[in-house]
């Protein structure tokens, strides 16, 4: 009786991990697109008014998120990176339920990180 013997060589599978929001978890920082912009627009009036009481940022001076995470909670807390005029970052966060229509804009839902960040990839920490 005669047996063969075959090598069978198995490559290590590859894994991809999704760059999508993950429940609970704050995603990746990326560009603000239209959807995002939207929801800056809803709520600009509260955002601005905090980012230039808290830190003293001039009436005139035009502020735009430029970066944002979000965060799936019961709705999307939305973390936006602001350049104030003296490069430095604010982040500013909306918590935004989507089939709540009459929370939409409204003051309570808006908050500012106390802390400003010296480059638009340093992290202040959730709040």
């Amino acid at each position: 009786m005669s047996s063969e013997q075959k090598t069978i060589t198995l490559e290590t599978p590859t894994v991809t991990l999704a760059t999508t929001t993950v429940c609970g978890g704050i995603g990746n920082s990326q560009a603000v697109d239209e959807e995002d912009l939207n929801i800056w627009n809803m709520y600009k009036a509260h955002l601005e008014s905090k980012i230039q009481d808290q830190f003293k940022i001039p009436a005139d001076y035009t502020l735009k998120p430029i970066q944002v995470s979000k965060q799936v909670v019961a709705g999307i807390n939305y973390f936006f990176k602001v350049e104030l005029p003296d490069k430095k970052y604010a982040t500013a966060r909306v918590y935004h339920v989507l089939w709540l229509k009459d929370t939409h804009g409204k003051a309570d839902h808006v908050a500012v990180h106390p802390k400003l960040a010296d480059n638009i990839n340093e992290d202040v920490g959730h709040f």
